[in-house]
């Protein structure tokens, strides 16, 4: 029997752009409940806990749940998504999946001043990760000593085409009246490739992928970036490879 995902046990994933939130402060189990939602979003992709589900661990009424849930997405932390029966078009239930600002959160970052800075003064997070159980306390220290190492390691040229990347896929949002955002998997994927691939690769890649938004030929951005980005990645190894 196929075992269902209901949420964390251990720890809760929070941005501390969302736990430091004014608004979402004043009612700090809005806060709790998106670390639950984070939480099954890094593992499924998408969160399917029921209403009843979320009151009986938030310890309050559905109602109230609905009412946090109404502020996530207004903050558009989270979009919410209603399933209907193919057989009569009744609403038997709901998904939700993240929003624009959490995606924002998770892949650039924050500026100085926690929700005025622009997109352009954003700097990239290092991204939540799922950890396994370690089997010692050196593997702990070299995880920590990693971390430590990649935020120091992190190039402005790099985190520069990255944040380019999402200027150059929202080049169509207005005109097909959409918001274009990449999964958390695919963030994942691409903060991995971006730091793989030559920076003259990933140059190359920003003006094929700007090219071909300009002529709306991509109907999914992110997923034909990261195809361009692992064909990139592929010819650096192979050059690599022949010396």
């Amino acid at each position: 029997m196929e075992k269902v995902f209901e949420g964390s046990k251990a720890f809760l994933n929070i941005p501390v752009g969302i736990a430091r939130d004014k608004e979402l402060l004043k009612k700090p189990k809005t806060i709790l409940l998106m670390g639950e939602i984070i939480s099954m979003l890094n593992v499924t992709g998408e969160f399917f806990m029921s209403n009843k589900k979320i009151s009986e661990r938030l310890q309050v009424s559905t109602r109230t749940v609905n009412d946090y849930l109404d502020i996530l997405e207004k903050k558009k932390l989270i979009i919410r998504e209603k399933i209907v029966s193919d057989e009569n078009n009744a609403i038997i239930g709901r998904k939700i999946h993240a929003g624009a600002t959490l995606v924002k959160y998770i892949s650039l970052g924050w500026g100085s001043t926690l929700h005025e800075g622009s997109e352009a003064d954003f700097t990239p997070l290092v991204k939540p990760t799922s950890h396994k159980k370690n089997r010692d306390n050196r593997t702990t220290n070299r995880t920590v000593n990693n971390s430590s190492s990649r935020k120091k390691e992190e190039d402005p040229e790099r985190e520069k085409i990255y944040k380019e990347f999402f200027f150059i896929a929202r080049i169509n949002d207005k005109r097909k009246n959409q918001t274009t955002r990449p999964s958390l998997d695919e963030i994942k994927q691409m903060r991995k490739l971006l730091y793989e691939c030559d920076v003259s690769t990933l140059q190359v890649t920003k003006d094929k992928f700007k090219e071909r938004m300009e002529w709306d030929m991509v109907g999914k951005p992110f997923a034909y970036l990261l195809k361009l980005l692992r064909d990139g990645l592929a010819n650096d190894q192979n050059y690599e490879s022949w010396g």
